[in-house]
Parts: structure tokens; C-alpha cells; sequence
């Protein structure tokens, strides 16, 4: 009952998180290229360059493409982590100035990076309804924990501001108290 609870209420906070780093990351790269279709320039592989062709088009309507704002839309979470991996710290992070998305972060981009794929991974979890819960006021994201902090933070490295929104309006304090409540059970899990 508890991990339900606790996947319930971290819905907002993700979602909020995701489309922050997402539209942060358009906008960076947006004045980088001087234009809202980067992602048609952008060195991509593959396999985001078909998710990104796949992205602009518009159902039902051949020949028709969808506007950037859609596109950025419908671009996975995944799409945007892998922008900030190491492949593209020089192409992409340095040179086409996407840490401007992160104008707060203090910190190099592969742990920024490596945040992002631990939410990434905790909100998989969650949409796959998998357990969350441990004992120690943290969240198992299959392969560590992750702390309700160190999600605001992520926010934080975006904007302040955004982060104190989504902390006021997502249920981040019934989150805490979920944790707290499992906690003060004493159950190892």
C-alpha cells in the first residue's frame, strides 16, 4: 500500500522534473543553432535520429511535420539524458553550450548525467509498478537509491524557482511523510 501511495504522489514531481530538463535542454540548444529544429542538425545516432523522424511526423497526415513544440513533446526522457552523456560532452555540452540548460549545476556532466539516469530509471519503476520503497527514507530505483532531495536538486540545477514550485505543488511533503511512515515501521526492505 505504501509503494502505491509513494508512486501516486511522485507522479507530479517526475513530471514536473522531466519537462523541466527537457524544455531547458530545447531552449539551450534552440540559441545554440539559432533555430527550434536543432534536432534536425544535432549528430545524432541512429536510433534518435528515426525517433526524432518519427517524432515530426503528424498522424494521419503524410507529408505533414509536426511543430517543435510537439517534437520536443513527444521525444522519450531518454532522448534528453542521452544528450548529456559522454559522447556528447564536447560536440554538444561544450561547444553547443547545452550545460546552459543547467545553469546552477556546480558540478561536472557526468554526474549530472548520472542523476538523470537514476530518475530515469526510478520512473521507470514507477510506470512499470515495481517496488520503490526501502527502509532508509530513500527511493530503489533497481539499481541504487535515490533521495527526494537529490530529485528537487536535479530541478534546482534547471531553476530554483521551478524547484520550489514543484516542491509546493507536486505532494513532495506527503512523499516525505510516506518515507517517514515506512521508516518509523521498522521493516527492512
Amino acid at each position: 500500500e505504501y509503494n502505491i501511495q509513494l508512486s501516486e504522489v511522485l507522479y507530479g514531481l517526475l513530471h514536473g522534473l522531466e519537462v523541466t530538463v527537457r524544455n531547458a535542454e530545447h531552449h539551450a540548444l534552440t540559441a545554440s543553432y539559432g533555430t527550434p529544429t536543432w534536432y534536425d542538425t544535432v549528430p545524432l545516432s541512429p536510433y534518435w535520429r528515426d525517433q526524432v523522424v518519427t517524432a515530426k511526423k503528424v498522424p494521419g497526415q503524410p507529408g505533414m511535420v509536426e511543430k517543435p513544440g510537439k517534437v520536443v513533446s513527444k521525444l522519450t526522457f531518454g532522448f534528453w539524458i542521452d544528450l548529456v552523456q559522454a559522447a556528447n560532452h564536447r560536440r554538444l555540452w561544450v561547444d553547443r553550450k547545452l550545460s546552459h540548460a543547467f545553469p546552477n549545476a556546480k558540478i561536472h556532466r557526468k554526474l549530472i548525467h548520472e542523476r538523470l539516469k537514476a530518475i530515469q530509471l526510478l520512473r521507470n519503476r514507477i510506470s512499470h509498478h515495481e517496488p520503490v520503497l526501502t527502509s532508509a527514507c530513500a527511493l530503489y530505483n533497481g539499481d541504487g537509491v535515490i533521495t527526494l532531495p537529490e530529485l528537487l536538486e536535479c530541478v534546482e540545477w534547471v531553476c530554483v524557482d521551478t524547484a520550489h514550485w514543484i516542491k509546493a505543488q507536486f505532494r513532495y511533503a506527503e512523499a516525505e511523510r510516506i518515507l517517514d511512515a515506512v521508516k518509523a515501521t521498522g521493516v527492512s526492505l
